[in-house]
């Protein structure tokens, strides 16, 4: 600070002088000039001794006033880094409401009518979360209703997502999944009641996995198989570690575990056109003597079209699924509609099949219609036959709210639900963070 101040008192000093300066100076001069500065700096010594005395009074009696400090804490260590969001989970709420008419009676599997009525069907909390920088969570609760006014609370889905291990390269990009989710089945069992094209799912799902599909606890691994000679395609692989039970063909868990394997394969080509391909398989060991195994397959596909200069005005949609097993089910969870009323199950050695078709096309934004069609037997007994036809009209109001409109015509050798008719007017929303779309969205 000194120094600063000699500096500028030596550079003022001077410019005020510099034309005299420019003049020739004698030595008398010169001398002058230094007696004058060696007194300025005199004078400022002095002044900022007073002014470091002054300061050391103020702070002496600022510290005979302030109270005495508590004891001083020791450090705390650094906290742990966190990944951004792990406190704040991007948290969903859905409702399904549906409005249906019939032309014939129709009761669930508790025997109560759930015809001709208006219900909220379903909410969901949709709970995601990035755990750390190697997983996410997920945690989705449903309250679902087939009769108006009575809920039953369940968690849907609960799992974690590691995307990486810390101690290794995940190989073939392979991840893990742990915890409480939707198998890998086929195309439509992974999507949520909300999330389907259609009102109701297919007669082939109802048959073969159950009425709300096929929900299991267990270890799941997908990573994907090279295709270095097709740059343009994809080979996907999943096996999955299962609970056992919880599923149409084998309700019963039988304490053993359950397994599925997973093969799907995509492909892009003339830009605007994908095609997927897969192959499911459900195995469940029985008990000796009890329970034979059980054994379902599957294979699914789907085609669509997405014009490049109309993006997300246009798209086109076929797909279909496959599913049959090696024997049929005494011990099957049939449907409501098939449990009520089928009570003398033939003898025979046919072999359970069911197939759904479906297709979709987008007249614009908003707009989607499409049509599927289901033919299936009875896992109880295969020589009963099941059919429907559903057209459908979907209109979107905004990602966040969803209107539809549903016909279905059945055919069965159920007597009960031969030549229904049904109307449904389904109304999904959603508010807070948005999930993601299901894959007939175009979005």
């Amino acid at each position: 600070m000194k120094s600063r101040i000699f500096s500028i008192t030596f550079v003022f000093l001077f410019a005020s002088n510099s034309s005299s300066l420019a003049q020739a100076l004698t030595a008398a001069d010169v001398n002058a000039l230094k007696t004058q500065i060696d007194a300025l700096k005199a004078d400022y010594e002095k002044r900022i001794q007073a002014l470091e005395s002054q300061l050391q009074e103020i702070q002496a009696q600022m510290l005979q006033i302030a109270p005495e400090a508590a004891d001083v804490e020791a450090p705390q260590p650094a906290a742990a880094p966190t990944t951004p969001g792990a406190l704040n989970p991007a948290i969903s709420v859905i409702g399904n409401f549906v409005g249906r008419a019939e032309s014939e009676n129709v009761f669930n599997a508790d025997g109560e009518r759930i015809d001709n009525n208006v219900n909220v069907r379903e909410a969901e909390i949709d709970m995601r979360v990035p755990v750390d920088p190697y997983a996410d969570g997920v945690l989705i609760m449903s309250l679902e209703s087939e009769t108006p006014g009575k809920f039953s609370a369940d968690v849907e889905e609960g799992y974690v997502n590691v995307k990486k291990l810390p101690f290794m390269q995940s190989p073939l990009g392979m991840k893990f999944q742990v915890g409480r989710f939707r198998p890998a089945f086929g195309k439509f069992n992974v999507l949520h009641t909300h999330d389907l094209p259609t009102t109701m799912r297919s007669l082939v799902t109802q048959e073969f996995l159950g009425d709300e599909g096929f929900i299991s606890q267990g270890l799941s691994t997908d990573f994907f198989v090279p295709t270095p000679w097709d740059e343009n395609s994809s080979l996907n692989a999943r096996i999955q570690v299962l609970s056992g039970g919880d599923i149409a063909i084998s309700p019963q868990s039988s304490n053993r575990l359950a397994y599925l394997g997973n093969l799907r394969w995509f492909k892009t080509f003339a830009g605007t056109n994908n095609i997927e391909l897969a192959w499911s398989s459900y195995l469940h060991p029985g008990r000796r003597g009890e329970t034979p195994m059980a054994r379902l397959h599957g294979i699914d596909f789907m085609y669509r079209w997405k014009p490049f200069r109309q993006g997300e005005w246009k798209s086109y949609l076929l797909g279909g699924e496959l599913m049959f097993s090696d024997r049929p089910h005494p011990g099957a969870a049939e449907p409501a509609d098939v449990a009520l009323n089928l009570t003398s199950p033939e003898q025979t050695r046919r072999r359970p099949y069911g197939t759904s078709v479906f297709t979709q096309w987008q007249f614009d934004r908003r707009k989607y219609a499409g049509l599927r069609w289901d033919y299936t037997t009875t896992l109880v007994d295969p020589t009963k036959q099941r059919k429907s036809l559903t057209p459908y009209l979907s209109y979107y109001f905004s990602e966040f709210l969803r209107l539809r409109l549903n016909y279905e015509r059945r055919w069965s050798d159920i007597l009960a639900e031969n030549k229904r008719n049904s109307v449904f007017v389904e109304l999904n929303w959603i508010f807070g963070s948005h999930p993601p779309e299901p894959f007939w969205v175009n979005r």
